[in-house]
């Protein structure tokens, strides 16, 4: 049966399956997840089981995986009257289409099938009764991972808004010794973050993500980063160049050679939650025999920021003024840098490590 949007939490109440039920945690949020498929469980556990239950909860929310053997089946579907805010391309070349309700109230992101990378699949995520409904059909006919990283993860972050998370791509790591202190590496693909944020973790930093992070303002106005996943992706590139990372010469590489592992794979004690943002680094790649590294004013900082964060992004008015009000305080709280980093060399991370001490003089 189909219902309409308004029911959505009768829609889950009423399952015509008996549903699986299970607590997690996103940081310091619960987070009750519900299921009709065992197998959404174990996914589960790998997304969310890297984070325990905290000391304090700041709210509790709700997310449901519903099988079906086909999308016609889908309890929900996409409303008749709805507005088109974007498509993107997944890097498993899957389009992925955005839609709100009319009222904004709603998110609702429309998977299209692309076998045997993927089946159709369709999220929706309610603001109003801050919980989240993923439909999908068959679990086994996803390629491993798909679901992990392009539909719950995504799913999930969207629905921590409520709570002041806001995704940002970048990676994300800590001075050696000092969770406190942390920094985050923006740029493009290829601009070199995911290397260089690896290479500090083998070189003793801590490591929340190479690729994506959230940011959030804490209770005293400061800017932190969050953890939202423990896995990270390596290029062929970085293999060559750090060989602590020889172990995934031997794990298949997809279509964009990239590798997955977790980041206790690559550094055992360097998964890290949460830190304070106290460097900015923006790297790049160059010819040029010696790395270098420049000081950025605030103004040219604030300029970088929205660059890479606002700029190339589609995002409701609101999520962008969110946004801005975040950068504006990292201004404030962090120190920024380029890193024009010499091709071939590695020794980013010792001088990332330089930077982290000047911040605490």
């Amino acid at each position: 049966m189909v219902v309409q949007l308004d029911t959505l939490y009768e829609a889950i109440r009423h399952s015509s399956e008996p549903l699986l039920c299970k607590d997690y945690y996103f940081h310091d949020v619960r987070v009750t997840c519900q299921t009709n498929h065992p197998a959404i469980l174990v996914i589960l556990d790998n997304v969310l089981g890297i984070f325990s239950e905290p000391d304090t909860l700041c709210g509790h929310t709700y997310y449901t995986v519903l099988c079906c053997d086909q999308a016609d089946q889908f309890p929900v579907q996409l409303p008749q009257q709805r507005r088109r805010i974007d498509t993107v391309r997944l890097l498993t070349d899957t389009r992925l289409k955005y839609y709100s309700s009319l009222d904004h109230t709603t998110e609702f992101q429309s998977y299209v099938a692309l076998p045997p990378v993927n089946e159709a699949a369709l999220s929706i995520i309610d603001s109003v009764q801050n919980r989240a409904l993923t439909q999908i059909t068959a679990p086994e006919k996803y390629q491993a991972g798909f679901l992990r990283r392009y539909v719950f993860l995504i799913a999930l972050g969207r629905l921590m808004h409520t709570y002041g998370f806001q995704p940002c791509h970048a990676a994300a790591i800590t001075a050696p010794g000092n969770v406190l202190q942390g920094a985050l590496i923006l740029g493009d693909s290829g601009s070199s973050k995911t290397t260089l944020s690896l290479g500090c973790a083998i070189a003793g930093c801590g490591l929340l993500g190479d690729d994506l992070v959230m940011l959030r303002e804490d209770a005293t106005g400061k800017v932190d980063a969050c953890s939202i996943s423990n896995e990270v992706s390596v290029r062929s590139n970085s293999l060559a160049l750090w060989p602590a990372l020889s172990f995934l010469q031997q794990v298949p590489a997809d279509k964009r050679d990239k590798r997955y592992c977790t980041i206790e794979q690559i550094q055992s004690g360097a998964t890290q939650l949460q830190t304070s943002i106290r460097l900015l680094l923006f790297p790049s790649l160059t010819t040029a025999t010696e790395t270098v590294v420049t000081r950025l004013s605030k103004a040219a900082l604030l300029q970088e920021l929205v660059e890479q964060c606002i700029s190339k992004r589609n995002m409701s008015m609101q999520t962008q003024e969110h946004v801005f009000s975040l950068l504006g305080k990292l201004v404030e709280q962090a120190a920024g840098y380029r890193l024009a980093i010499a091709r071939g060399t590695n020794n980013a991370p010792e001088i990332v490590r330089s930077l982290f001490a000047e911040a605490t003089l």
